[in-house]
């Protein structure tokens, strides 16, 4: 039963830490008003990089560019500052 029992737990333990998971980050691309980012995975979505660029841009933003691939599991996107 023990055995069981602390099975459970780190398979709940695990299954917490993969839905935390680290945001990827945005970085500088071009030019100084010009961004990319990846929302790849489980644990980011489409969502999460708009998230990511309306924090990075106060006045707003456009998105010049956005990528996925055939599985849906990469995706990528370059927005530009408003």
């Amino acid at each position: 039963m023990s055995k069981l029992f602390v099975l459970c737990f780190l398979f709940l333990t695990s299954c917490a830490q993969l839905m935390k998971g680290d945001e990827q980050p945005v970085i500088q691309f071009r030019d100084a008003k010009t961004f990319k980012t990846t929302c790849s995975g489980t644990v980011e979505d489409w969502g999460s990089c708009y998230r990511k660029a309306k924090r990075t841009c106060a006045n707003g933003y456009e998105v010049t560019d956005r990528n996925q691939d055939s599985r849906g599991v990469v995706r990528e996107m370059i927005f530009t500052c408003k």
